[in-house]
């Protein structure tokens, strides 16, 4: 058994992680007639594939093989035990972030982990198969991408507000925030250079830490879809909350903001101002 009193979050764990995360990632690249292969799950719009059970599956399983301690918080795995945030090393796992895309073949999906220590994320690693693409950070150790093999750090950007890229994602399976997102984003639209939807938050959030993006949000995220993501965002200098400025538990849903740090002041101000609104 692995001794619990220390880290068992080592160098070679997480490298044995990213392994198992890219060999989930690229298994997907062989997925096929994907869309007469999918159960709807409670909610609008919220679907699974067979690949993001199996997905689960086979990820999971090494994830135990490598640390048989960790307990796991997964997408597809709504009955699974609830002792996750109470143990010694917690996975959060999203085996398909950007299920719809992955559907319909845009190409545009992740595998997201996260490994928690005593409740608190230390180790994330966003994976998109398609452009081989890995972002993945420690708890103070930065951040950073592996791109066909090459490996460097990453920071968030430095633009205003008037010069940003604004993402957002619609919270698609619960349609009563529609109002609330649209506004925003138009809100953000009329401040902003230009606005984005693709459809996946981890790589979104990611997409944020590497200056792609400057402003990311969205009404209501799970766990499984920003736990991973928001400490690479955050080791890269940027900020992760809820909407209202309060602080994120990566164990909890609930409302996303994602900024560089030049933005984060207008990005609050302008979800203040349709938060207000909507009451």
């Amino acid at each position: 058994m692995t001794n619990m009193n220390a880290t068992i979050l080592t160098e070679n764990v997480k490298s044995d992680i990213m392994e198992a995360v890219k060999s989930a990632g690229r298994g997907l690249l062989s997925a096929h007639d994907v869309e007469s292969h999918m159960k709807v799950k409670p909610g609008d719009a919220n679907f699974a594939t067979v690949w993001d059970l199996e997905t689960q599956r086979v990820l999971c399983s090494r994830l135990h093989e490598i640390i048989p301690e960790a307990g796991f918080l997964a997408e597809e795995d709504a009955d699974g035990a609830r002792s996750y945030k109470d143990r010694g090393v917690s996975f959060i796992v999203d085996p398909i972030d950007g299920t719809t895309n992955f559907i319909h073949g845009l190409s545009h999906s992740a595998v997201s982990v996260a490994a928690a220590e005593n409740g608190s994320v230390v180790f994330g690693c966003v994976y998109n198969p398609y452009l081989d693409e890995m972002f993945y950070a420690s708890a103070g150790g930065g951040a950073r991408m592996r791109k066909n093999g090459a490996d460097a750090p990453i920071s968030v950007s430095r633009r205003e507000m008037r010069d940003a890229l604004c993402a957002f994602g619609t919270t698609p399976y619960e349609r009563r925030y529609a109002d609330a997102t649209f506004a925003l984003a138009k809100r953000m639209f009329l401040s902003c250079r230009e606005v984005r939807r693709e459809g996946s938050a981890a790589l979104d959030i990611c997409y944020v830490a590497a200056g792609r993006y400057d402003v990311y949000f969205e009404m209501k995220l799970s766990p499984w879809d920003f736990a991973a993501a928001y400490l690479i965002l955050n080791e890269a200098g940027g900020a992760f909350s809820r909407l209202d400025g309060s602080p994120v538990d990566a164990f909890s849903a609930g409302s996303a903001l994602a900024t560089n740090a030049v933005c984060r002041d207008d990005a609050l101000a302008a979800a203040a101002e349709i938060m207000a609104a909507q009451k």
